[in-house]
């Protein structure tokens, strides 16, 4: 497919991205190896398109084997490489030929240059009578050419500070160097299946400008989230002008719509839309489709219990349902899990509450001194919520 749309005479290269170093989904009686890396198409557009080089760091052993000489005075790692002139210093290749240091030979540099590295103190002599060399720091040199196989970045760590819980969340650092690699500063990124919006991130990390493309409206409110929480960038039509902000276009911002998209897609928003955390599984959730996590909320334990933040114990649980009316017995199911859970205070979204619900969720307070908010998805909608969130 891409060699349809690019052209198979644009395609550069295979990378291999080792996400995991030990990891192994094919369990006792499958028939496939174990799936440690992911593979990245490098495609260019036609002969004149740009690359930068990158370079990783040098291995230790490569380190201790070539870079073996210590300076006293600075502590500063060095090797000794040759200064005779290439090819055997042949006359005929244009080398000067000259006397330094007690040896007359085809030198790879001219007399001046020479007198010059003697007088940076580049040059050594180990003793009288030996071929001089040339000193070179290994703080001066670019490292190791980063090659088609990448092993040195991990995969996005399950409590990480980056972890969204994005099923397919790719490291910060491996968009960064796709990036860095492929474009300019103020060049123009796009990601037309952008997910949690680390492509967008890692651009705008970079001084880059960029479009990111989803058709799912909870993923396009991840990243919305994240440009704000992260880039510090706010979401605002002028500032997006004057290239100080950006904007978010086609979501479906109207009751209207929200009736009509998938209900796990519009629990989704509607967690999100509260600054809570969604749950990952779309079955199963006991009567909880998110959490919203206070920023006062300190570790206090731990466990599998627990979910996607296990080491918050101070949380509220969300239900959402996408009907005209939540009732009484949606409600009372509401109730229980919260009794399970023990909290204190949850949040209620719907499009409307039946009178018999607001009655219930007056009782419970009274009855159990446990707060239920309800939200209407409009009051979502019209930003009028942040009282009732506090």
């Amino acid at each position: 497919m891409l060699d349809q749309i690019f052209g198979e005479e644009n395609f550069v290269n295979e990378i291999i991205w080792k996400r995991q170093s030990s990891h192994n989904d094919a369990k006792q009686g499958s028939k496939h190896m174990g799936r440690v890396h992911d593979s990245i198409f490098l495609y260019g557009g036609g002969k004149d398109y740009f690359f930068q080089h990158l370079y990783r760091p040098y291995d230790q052993s490569y380190v201790d084997n070539f870079y073996r000489h210590v300076e006293p005075e600075t502590g500063r790692r060095y090797q000794l490489g040759d200064l005779t002139a290439p090819g055997g210093g042949a006359p005929s290749k244009g080398n000067p030929y000259y006397e330094f240091l007690g040896i007359k030979k085809y030198s790879r540099y001219s007399e001046e240059n020479m007198q010059k590295l003697w007088t940076r103190g580049r040059v050594v002599q180990t003793k009288a009578g030996s071929v001089p060399r040339l000193k070179r720091y290994l703080d001066e040199g670019k490292g190791v050419p980063l090659g088609s196989v990448w092993d040195d970045i991990g995969p996005v760590q399950g409590m990480g500070d980056e972890h969204l819980g994005y099923p397919t969340q790719k490291p910060l650092k491996l968009l960064e160097r796709i990036i860095e690699i492929s474009s300019q500063p103020n060049d123009i990124v796009l990601d037309a299946f952008c997910g949690c919006g680390t492509a967008l991130v890692a651009a705008q990390n970079l001084g880059r400008q960029w479009i990111g493309i989803d058709q799912s409206p909870t993923a396009c409110r991840v990243m919305a989230k994240r440009l704000r929480d992260i880039c510090r960038l706010q979401e605002d039509e002028k500032l997006w002008q004057i290239g100080r902000g950006f904007i978010v276009r086609d979501l479906p911002w109207t009751e209207e719509k929200l009736r009509k998209i998938p209900p796990f897609e519009f629990e989704n928003w509607a967690v999100i839309a509260l600054g809570g955390i969604p749950n990952k599984a779309q079955v199963g959730d006991m009567g909880i489709d998110g959490r919203i996590y206070p920023t006062s909320a300190m570790p206090a334990k731990s466990g599998k219990k627990a979910g996607e933040l296990d080491f918050m114990d101070a949380w509220y649980p969300v239900q959402v349902k996408q009907k005209d009316k939540a009732g009484r017995p949606d409600i009372d199911m509401f109730e229980a899990a919260m009794m399970r859970e023990d909290r204190a205070k949850g949040f209620f979204v719907s499009f409307e509450f039946s009178s018999d619900a607001l009655r219930e969720i007056d009782a419970f307070f009274r009855r159990e001194h446990r707060v239920i908010i309800p939200l209407t998805v409009r009051e979502i909608l019209d930003e009028v919520i942040a009282q009732k969130l506090a």
